[in-house]
């Protein structure tokens, strides 16, 4: 597991930690555009996690902080409704995906490792 405290994630998570966050922020872009309408996986991740912010909460989790009003931040997508439900999987894919780049869990099933 990995050993910071929250402070010490944000002061180095794009110094320290980077690597591990893009390896995170691929995997759950990967598992999203292979599964779902990959144009909107696409707009998600150009037009709204680009600008994202993840955070270390302690005990092994993590969250992933979004820009203000990220809807209104797609452009050309028709449903919105079916477009906030994956940003939703997408962000829980990202908190996944860290916890397991941190060796906080297992990839298979995401519980917390013992």
């Amino acid at each position: 597991m990995a050993d910071f405290t929250p402070e010490e994630f944000e002061e180095g998570k794009y110094t320290d930690y980077f690597p591990q966050l893009q390896t995170a922020y691929k995997r759950a872009f990967n598992e999203l555009n292979a599964e779902y309408d990959s144009s909107l996986v696409h707009s998600l991740d150009q037009q709204v996690l680009n600008e994202s912010e993840p955070h270390y909460e302690g005990d092994g989790e993590f969250s992933v902080e979004l820009p203000d009003d990220p809807m209104d931040r797609l452009e050309g997508v028709v449903e919105t409704e079916k477009a906030r439900e994956l940003l939703d999987l997408y962000v829980a894919g990202i908190e996944h995906q860290l916890r397991v780049v941190f060796d906080f869990a297992d990839e298979d099933d995401g519980q917390p490792k013992a």
